[in-house]
């Protein structure tokens, strides 16, 4: 009973915490809000709305303390619930603090790495299909932000975008080092 209430625990958890956390980036990202996922998400997650009565949104309006807030808080919620249904302590409440940000700094690490994959994907069904979909637009302008810093650094190659690699490469050593952490 506890396993299977912990599994379902965190599924829905962890869906709530990603449907948040999208919206946190498409607002970053400024990802336009006429497109029928940014609509959806929004609409699926009006807490943010309740939260931003208390929090602003600061960075020209692009930086949602709502829905990060929020998520830190799931992410919390989480990390507690799966380490009580489970029947395992928590330990000190400074042990519970540093492990839960680190699992979500990893678990951002991770998300990264997937968006990228999926624009590389994204990028080659573009290419080959001349086919352009919501989700797709949605993935370009949410990594966007992401390769741009590393464009700059990388040599123009033509049709060949090389940036996902030393991206990924970031993240990798990123990942390493928080790994080693604790």
């Amino acid at each position: 009973m506890g396993a299977s209430s912990a599994l379902i625990f965190g599924v829905l958890i962890n869906v709530a915490i990603l449907l948040v956390f999208f919206r946190f980036l498409m607002q970053l990202a400024a990802v336009s809000p006429y497109n029928p996922v940014v609509l959806s998400t929004a609409k699926a997650t009006k807490i943010v709305d309740i939260f931003g009565r208390i929090f602003p949104t600061v960075g020209k309006g692009r930086v949602n303390l709502a829905a990060l807030i929020l998520v830190v808080l799931l992410y919390f919620l989480k990390m507690w619930g799966e380490k009580h249904l489970s029947g395992i302590g928590t330990g000190s409440t400074i042990y519970f603090i540093v492990s839960t940000i680190k699992e979500m700094l990893l678990s951002l690490v991770t998300l990264l790495k997937y968006m990228i994959f999926a624009f590389i994907i994204c990028s080659w069904i573009m290419m080959l299909s001349q086919f352009r979909s919501p989700y797709i637009e949605v993935i370009q302008e949410l990594v966007e932000p992401i390769l741009a810093p590393f464009r700059k650094v990388m040599p123009n190659m033509g049709m060949i975008d090389l940036s996902p690699i030393l991206a990924f490469l970031v993240l990798f050593v990123a990942e390493t080092m928080l790994r080693a952490i604790i």
